[in-house]
């Protein structure tokens, strides 16, 4: 039941992407899921499960909320995939944990070495996972 709880959640008020951290090349992302809420609490219990940090959201407006922002990176990330992806029913974010659990592990080679073969199939998996438009123009 938990699974399904956080598959819902995530449909709601998460978001599925590559995220290019410090990497000097553009196609090396890795995989992130990130969670906001008001309630520290939920985050804190997906936290302890999949592990990520919650941090306070800063906002320029002070007459916004405190809300919160549970980030989970890399190999924990593929875990909370692989545990909600059958209960996930947004589509868009279905289609990108989709795509990241086909093809991640795939093209990203456990020693760090990467081959030109490698590389192309890393930056289509980037293009991929981008090009499902969660906001704005052609995102619905």
């Amino acid at each position: 039941m938990f699974k399904s709880y956080i598959a819902g959640f995530l449909d709601a008020d998460g978001s599925i992407a590559l995220s290019k951290k410090t990497s000097k090349h553009p196609w090396q992302r890795s995989p992130e899921v990130s969670f906001y809420n008001a309630d520290k609490n939920i985050l804190e219990t997906i936290s302890k499960k999949y592990g990520g940090k919650v941090k306070v959201r800063t906002f320029a407006n002070e007459n916004h909320n405190i809300s919160y922002e549970l980030r989970i990176t890399s190999g924990q990330t593929l875990k909370l995939l692989e545990d909600v992806f059958p209960y996930m029913l947004h589509g868009k974010k279905k289609k990108r944990a989709e795509l990241i659990l086909k093809y991640y592990k795939e093209c990203t080679p456990r020693n760090g070495k990467y081959t030109s073969e490698l590389i192309k199939k890393k930056e289509w998996l980037n293009e991929q996972v981008q090009g499902i438009q969660m906001r704005g123009l052609g995102a619905y």
